[in-house]
């Protein structure tokens, strides 16, 4: 199939209780796991890349990053059947208009660390040249921790300032801080159902989690049910795909033919993308 637009899928998992899968990739096997997970589990899915990831393919440029990404999701997407979309997650505003150029069908604009004003200001113009080009379009309000860009911020957010931006910017989707926190490696982290109940009384749009690899399972479960309709996941598949690879290599150290660690790696991706899908609920949506 085509790159997707994936907004009618975030929409539709909101009125029917499950979640739309957003997954980070940051090597080509990577996005092969995510695509042959969705399409062994007949579901749609979100192929994500970040700054950081722009910066590693591109090596240190993210314009090449972009040409680069632009160019292999396309082909992902060819290669199955099921919906897949292609998202360029918490970038600049340049960024922003360059992956829409190159065909990506998703983004999202973050100003999280921005005076408020100047992020509806900035959003709402980006939201205009996405809807223009058909292409799904995120923001966030409040601030998820990032490493090494905001460890210390935590800034949760507030439900009648969600309600003021979205009605203010136009946006598709909102990303939403609830306690959750990137990049963390084991299932420890509550998060702030009863925050989200109330952003969900007060905002239409569908919500996004972001840091869901750190969050406990059954607090994903019960905010999906709550209406959260988009689940990022980046650190909890590195894991398996990093152990994958590390067990090769200790097994025998002798290796040194790539493909040797990686393709049991991205096996190994593929099946925790396999596992999250059915988890999310989103499994045999796309049934042919």
């Amino acid at each position: 199939m085509t790159l997707t637009n994936v907004k009618s899928w975030l929409e539709r998992g909101q009125r029917e209780g499950f979640a739309v899968g957003a997954f980070n990739a940051n090597t080509l096997e990577q996005i092969q796991a995510i695509v042959l997970a969705a399409e062994a589990e007949k579901a749609p899915v979100i192929v994500q890349i970040s700054h950081r990831a722009l910066q590693y393919i591109g090596s240190g440029s993210e314009t090449l990053g972009l040409q680069y990404v632009a160019a292999i999701g396309k082909i992902a997407a060819q290669s199955v059947r099921v919906p897949v979309a292609l998202h360029l997650d918490h970038a600049t505003e340049t960024e922003v208009l360059q992956a829409i150029s190159l065909g990506f069908t998703s983004v999202m604009f973050d100003g999280s660390l921005l005076p408020y004003e100047q992020n509806v200001e900035i959003t709402r113009r980006l939201y205009y040249a996405a809807q223009a080009a058909n292409v799904c379009f995120e923001a966030e309000i409040g601030e998820v921790p990032k490493p090494g860009v905001s460890e210390s911020v935590e800034a949760l957010t507030d439900p009648d300032e969600a309600a003021a931006f979205v009605e203010a910017t136009g946006i598709d989707t909102l990303a939403v801080a609830l306690g959750s926190i990137h990049a963390v490696t084991e299932k420890h982290v509550s998060i702030d159902l009863e925050r989200l109940k109330a952003i969900r009384r007060v905002v239409d749009v569908p919500l996004v989690l972001h840091g869901s690899s750190g969050v406990n399972d059954n607090e994903i479960a019960e905010a999906i049910r709550l209406g959260l309709s988009k689940v990022n996941v980046a650190t909890q598949f590195n894991v398996v795909f990093s152990r994958a690879v590390r067990s090769v290599l200790t097994d025998d150290p002798q290796v040194v033919d790539p493909r040797k660690y990686l393709a049991p790696a991205r096996d190994a991706m593929q099946a925790a993308v396999a596992e999250r899908l059915r988890f999310f609920g989103i499994a045999g949506k796309a049934i042919r």
